[in-house]
């Protein structure tokens, strides 16, 4: 199964997709710059793009 695993910069940042590479195969990683934990807030057109395209992907 396809996943999306991002990080915020200021929250995890690469931690996210390098500890799901993990246990899933078929990864999608990313880091969001300028954002803390909670990046729908923070960054909501960045990620709403990320998550088209990944949506679209599949």
């Amino acid at each position: 199964m396809p996943v999306l695993a991002l990080g915020a910069r200021a929250s995890l940042g690469e931690a996210v997709p390098t500890q799901v590479a993990q246990y899933a195969t078929t990864v999608t990683g990313g880091v969001i710059e300028d954002s803390g934990h909670w990046i729908f807030e923070e960054q909501p057109a960045e990620l709403t793009a990320l998550l088209m395209q990944f949506l679209q992907q599949t």
